[in-house]
């Protein structure tokens, strides 16, 4: 499905995209600021509850959505800090991209990647210690249209705002 090499976030690419009425609900609510509030408001909160009571292994996302819970340190507190993010897989390393809804300012977590660019990412019980790095701009041009296939409502949230998305490699330490 996709090209240059780059690979779905399961192995049965089929069954992992296709939309369920509760992916096509999500995608509704991407198309006005309304929704994208509550996406933001309601949605990401219950999420990250929902990942924390389950240890990291299951949100509210439907499974034709992958997601990991990334966990960073955080650049002021030193603490660990976790946070749902959408993912798209290239070969061993994940491509993860901080929209923060549209917001002004960029999420923090990718503040804390800036910072300190080891970290961990968790897909159900499975937990990899990565490094990041910014994408190129020829990296980006080139993942941007496969993440958008995972997630349309990137497309909204770039329409809310001004300053690029900052997007990120994470690749397994050796």
């Amino acid at each position: 499905m996709f090209d240059r090499g780059i690979v779905a976030a399961t192995p049965d690419d089929t069954a992992a995209r296709r939309p369920t009425s509760y992916h096509r609900l999500g995608l509704w609510f991407t198309r006005s600021r309304p929704g994208v509030y509550v996406l933001r408001y309601v949605w990401s909160p219950v999420d990250r509850l929902a990942l924390r009571l389950s240890g990291g292994k299951r949100g509210i996302a439907p499974r034709a959505i992958p997601e990991l819970l990334l966990t960073t340190t955080g650049r002021r507190s030193g603490q660990p800090r976790s946070n749902p993010v959408l993912y798209l897989r290239d070969g061993d390393s994940y491509v993860v991209v901080g929209s923060n809804y549209g917001r002004r300012g960029h999420p923090a977590w990718t503040h804390n990647l800036t910072e300190t660019p080891e970290g961990s990412v968790q897909i159900g019980a499975e937990v990899v210690p990565v490094t990041a790095r910014r994408a190129t701009s020829e990296e980006f041009e080139r993942y941007w249209p496969q993440l958008v296939r995972i997630w349309p409502g990137w497309i909204t949230y770039r329409r809310m705002t001004d300053r690029e998305f900052r997007m990120f490699v994470l690749s397994p330490q050796a």
